[in-house]
């Protein structure tokens, strides 16, 4: 919003100084939004599930997920995804059947 402040400031008053910043601004704004899409797009392009039989969810590979595969261990998400049912612990059989999302897939 400044930036956009500051390019309708130069255009209303012709400062020919705060244009070309603004020129300068939005350019590195423009820059920097493009290598987030392509960094994004590399750290999820091999990132698809496939079906495996008597399973209610995909199954992923975190090296599919080379960055923030590291990020997901360190976060002991597995360890919190152990459920009890009447104080049992569950079942394999009832885990496979669970609807999952695909970060606790690993």
């Amino acid at each position: 919003m400044v930036v956009s402040l500051v390019g309708f400031i130069g255009a209303c008053y012709r400062n020919k100084f705060q244009m070309r910043l603004y020129l300068v601004v939005m350019f590195v704004v423009i820059a920097v939004l493009i290598d987030f899409i392509i960094f994004a797009y590399v750290v999820t392009n091999k990132g698809s599930g496939w079906r495996v039989m008597n399973r209610a969810y995909l199954e992923y590979y975190l090296e599919d997920y080379w960055k923030i595969g590291s990020c997901i261990k360190d976060s002991h998400v597995c360890v919190r995804m152990g459920r009890t049912i009447n104080g049992v612990c569950e079942t394999a059989e009832m885990f496979y059947v669970r609807h999952l999302t695909p970060i606790q897939v690993p």
